[in-house]
């Protein structure tokens, strides 16, 4: 019989690797958006990210068995760690709808870089008043994550 690498302890120890690096993502990106004008590249990468982050987290969330096994592993029997499944990925897809929402955009194209006279590309830039709710909603989706 070969030696099993799959279940629920790989599975509950993926996300929450992925959990922890979603909120160093987050507080970081947060604070790069409050401090200075940033790159439409940055703001794209919190969708890309974001996208990542529900994918790994609804195929855990369901898997046959992961709330009783993380209520054993954290040694806490009122713990619902489909709540917080739910929980952290209500506030990724706040961050990733508000990029989606807010992005320039025309007829289904991102409007993020334009061609300048002499041809070369400029990327658009974000001011920290524009972002200031996704830098909010990152900084929500940081403190679902302990």
């Amino acid at each position: 019989m070969a030696f099993r690498t799959d279940g629920l302890a790989k599975a509950y120890a993926s996300a929450q690797n992925e959990s922890i690096a979603v909120q160093g993502f987050a507080t970081s990106h947060s604070a790069a958006l409050a401090a200075s004008n940033v790159s439409a590249n940055l703001v794209q990468q919190v969708m890309v990210r974001m996208k990542t982050a529900i994918e790994q987290w609804d195929s855990v969330s369901g898997l046959p068995g992961m709330q009783q096994y993380a209520k054993d592993q954290e040694d806490d029997q009122s713990y619902d760690v489909v709540a917080a499944f739910l929980a952290m990925r209500t506030a990724a897809v706040n961050c990733r709808d508000w990029v989606i929402n807010n992005f320039p955009s025309s007829g289904g194209f991102i409007q993020k870089d334009t061609y300048d006279v002499d041809g070369a590309i400029t990327v658009r830039t974000f001011t920290p008043v524009e972002t200031a709710t996704l830098q909010a909603l990152l900084t929500t989706l940081a403190g679902e994550i302990i």
